[in-house]
């Protein structure tokens, strides 16, 4: 599954496509339905991570590190 992954990360002309593995589909779905506002309970069932499970949290990429930020809309 990684070989077929990685090929298609190339062909795709993805940066740094070696480092892309079958698991980051699993990391990319899991910070996808997130950002998207996605429960973490739902995104643990559909991902088969045990019911309050941390290691789902694990998965989710840093999305909204910089939202509540009061700098943000500042124009700087």
């Amino acid at each position: 599954m990684n070989v077929i992954v990685g090929d298609l990360a190339v062909r795709a002309g993805v940066p740094n496509a070696e480092a892309v593995t079958a698991h980051s589909l699993r990391a990319g779905g899991a910070t996808v339905a997130y950002a998207a506002g996605v429960p973490v309970s739902v995104i643990a069932a559909h991902g088969r991570w045990a019911p309050n499970s941390p290691v789902v949290l694990g998965y989710i990429r840093a999305v909204d590190r910089w939202r509540d930020n009061a700098m943000r809309n500042v124009g700087l």
